[in-house]
């Protein structure tokens, strides 16, 4: 990310102001994406207005795991093929937004699509008071940049050991530019409640010990067959399943997403 902006972050943010989340991980294959999708269509079901941008270059998955045509993406917006009103799709009341479904669209100038990217973001902030960004695997530019946009950066674990330490390696480069940001888990593919708290002590144990930090709890999500159907369908699983037990973890995380959009601001600087 850029080193000439001091971005204030909060943790939390006040009343009536729009809440960021990053979505991320350290390895790929966690369930990033239909996380997003379906915290996204959950915050929506309670009666929020929420905005999807998925910012993963050339494999965005949010439109397919939402039904949805690619539409119109930032990046042909950059390169003139569009107008950034054709952007939002709406997707069943979820607002989304694709940076890329083109795998080339990386010839452009890293800074040029993260520009318009902050363009875009704040523009959807306008209008509505969940913005969630789904991120690439890893810690490259764009999952940087969507740290810093973000209110809280929520790691998606999985109780496997590389995925506990790419994680580890994802926040341990973000703490070494801002030693104070905020990170969030949610496990996901979990046996029970016991074994997710299991998983996210772990994490929290290794981030403690070395980096003298501590990650919040969002909640986890089941290793459901329903989760898998869903993702079959390409429908979020309360559209899927409306009536289905696993529903629960999802409005667990989303209760949690509320209450720390409606906290008093606690500031932190950044240096990105």
């Amino acid at each position: 990310g850029s080193s000439e902006d001091m971005t204030e972050h909060t943790a939390t943010t006040p009343s009536g102001q729009t809440f960021i989340l990053a979505v991320v991980s350290g390895k790929g294959g966690v369930g990033k994406s239909m996380t997003s999708v379906n915290t996204a269509d959950t915050l929506n079901r309670m009666g929020y207005r929420v905005a999807l941008i998925d910012v993963d270059i050339g494999l965005s998955n949010c439109a397919t795991l939402m039904n949805e045509p690619s539409g119109y993406s930032v990046s042909r917006w950059v390169g003139g093929e569009c107008c950034l009103e054709d952007l939002p799709q709406d997707c069943s009341g979820v607002t989304l937004v694709t940076a890329s479904d083109d795998p080339g669209s990386n010839h452009f100038e890293p800074g040029l699509l993260m520009d318009a990217l902050d363009q875009v973001s704040d523009w959807l902030c306008e209008d509505h008071q969940f913005v969630i960004i789904d991120t690439p695997a890893g810690a490259g530019e764009m999952t940087l940049w969507a740290l810093d946009k973000a209110h809280l950066g929520a790691v998606v674990l999985v109780d496997e050991p590389t995925s506990v330490a790419d994680a580890y390696r994802l926040c341990k480069y973000v703490y070494s530019i801002d030693p104070g940001y905020p990170f969030a888990c949610i496990v996901n593919q979990a046996e029970n409640e016991m074994t997710a708290g299991s998983t996210f002590k772990r994490f929290n144990t290794i981030l403690n010990y070395f980096m003298d930090q501590q990650a919040a709890y969002l909640g986890f999500i089941p290793a459901s067959p329903s989760i898998r159907d869903s993702i079959r369908q390409q429908r979020p699983l309360g559209k899927a399943d409306p009536g289905h037990s696993v529903l629960v973890e999802f409005q667990f995380i989303s209760a949690n997403l509320i209450g720390l959009s409606g906290s008093p601001a606690r500031q932190h600087s950044s240096t990105y």
